[in-house]
């Protein structure tokens, strides 16, 4: 059953049709290629083609990728908007990764020919100390990237353990690319392409530094303490911070990074989703108690500090306020960053047309049910609101969210879950023709 409120009219916007970051890529490989290619020419290397060269530029190519996941990583508030928020970050990365390895991986291959041909022994190349001759460095450092690449896309590999690794493959990646720059005749010969590699690497190893080394201590943060933990149903926690001083200015919908240093806690930082109002004082997060460090927020105990790192994020309508019409979809505890969208809606004028869906498993597993539909009434813009139970209604389908948006064709869809949820219903909607520049989705994966 559908609860909506008054109405309010709106016209439709555009969306960028490609991502921040990507343009980041394209132009840091653009510069490395057009580099790589005036340095080469004039050289007299006659045995440069067909393997030498892929194999030059292939390595060139997976330094630029390599310095730009860990710049896109750096949790840094300068940085982020070049990636177009923090979460879309995360999302290059896990696609950088395979790419710049496979990268490597086409350098040590186009190199086997040209070894061979000029009577070079293959395991010089492929296996540590094979003899006096053998790359021992390179190819130890070629396994820790195919082991370290292989874990960290393990589906189910603890947050805590992906953190920790990808804290170790900085340090990898950096000794990579710092070899390949010092040793490449191209990058030896040419000024301009030996300056740009090694900004590049600098680039990396201080994002890396940042972001491993010296975040806890020189990242702005916000002091914040404990004023209550109230408990939801379907193992979910209110988290209500009181600020200590000065309060963080954010956007509805964008999440910070958590750290309880009385109680504690782990050396890693945990992301959570606000699910307050930027006009309220106290900051909510509600939380899924999932493992260690969620199930200690529940024993959190008033006046406890904590420090807030943030906000991060580009999940947020702000973003997009072009689009009069949005249909949001969260499931589970995917639902977070819509309440704070929707208290926010209570406290503005910025008349929009909204349907929004909560998919959960069962009415235990929907805590915040009744604050949606009081927040529908009070809102200024006009929501249709849907709880769909799925074990009563089945999977909720993009067909169907469609049909009951229909006739309208204008909107953007946002949407918030598990990633199994979020990238079936994103494949969906592309079926169903809906422009990829009009989906906004957070997975709720930062590994």
């Amino acid at each position: 059953m559908m609860v909506g409120n008054k109405a309010a009219g709106g016209r439709p916007g555009r969306l960028a049709t490609v991502a921040p970051g990507w343009w980041v890529v394209l132009g840091a490989l653009a510069i490395t290629t057009t580099l790589w290619g005036i340095g080469r020419a004039g050289m007299a290397d006659g045995a440069l083609w067909p393997w030498r060269g892929v194999s030059m530029l292939a390595a060139a190519w997976a330094i630029t990728l390599l310095s730009i996941i860990l710049l896109a990583t750096a949790r840094s508030r300068m940085i982020e908007p070049m990636f177009g928020g923090l979460d879309r970050a995360v999302r290059l990365h896990r696609r950088l990764g395979p790419l710049a390895v496979g990268l490597i991986l086409v350098h040590v291959v186009f190199y086997i020919p040209p070894t061979v041909i000029q009577g070079g022994s293959v395991g010089d190349l492929l296996v540590p100390f094979w003899s006096p001759t053998a790359l021992t460095f390179d190819t130890i450092v070629l396994y820790l990237l195919l082991a370290g690449t292989a874990l960290a896309y393990m589906r189910h590999l603890p947050y805590e353990g992906w953190l920790s690794l990808h804290g170790l493959m900085g340090p990898v990646f950096l000794a990579a690319a710092a070899h390949s720059s010092a040793e490449g005749s191209t990058l030896l010969a040419f000024e301009p392409l030996r300056f740009w590699m090694w900004f590049l690497v600098l680039a990396g190893f201080l994002a890396w530094a940042y972001r491993v080394l010296f975040y806890r201590w020189v990242a702005p943060r916000y002091r914040y303490r404990v004023e209550a933990v109230l408990p939801r149903a379907g193992d979910t926690v209110d988290l209500v911070l009181r600020p200590r001083d000065r309060r963080m200015i954010y956007e509805p919908g964008t999440f910070v990074f958590i750290n309880r240093p009385g109680a504690g806690s782990r050396r890693e930082l945990h992301p959570f989703s606000i699910s307050s109002s930027p006009a309220e004082r106290n900051l909510r997060l509600s939380v899924r108690m999932l493992g260690d460090f969620t199930r200690g927020l529940a024993a959190a105990r008033p006046g406890e500090p904590v420090e807030v790192f943030g906000p991060f994020g580009s999940f947020t309508p702000h973003r997009y306020a072009t689009y009069r019409r949005l249909v949001c979809i969260g499931a589970g505890i995917g639902i977070t960053p819509f309440l704070g969208m929707l208290r926010f809606e209570m406290t503005n004028d910025d008349f929009r047309r909204i349907w929004l869906w909560y998919v959960v498993r069962d009415a235990d597993n929907a805590p915040y049910d009744a604050e949606i539909r009081d927040g529908v009434l009070k809102a200024d813009s006009y929501i249709d609101y849907d709880l769909w139970i799925t074990p009563d209604r089945g999977r909720l389908t993009a067909a169907q969210v469609m049909a009951a948006v229909a006739p309208l064709d204008d909107y953007a869809v946002m949407l918030c879950g598990r990633p199994e949820f979020v990238g079936d219903m994103v494949r969906q909607f592309l079926a169903a023709g809906l422009p990829r520049e009009r989906l906004i989705w957070e997975d709720f994966r930062f590994n």
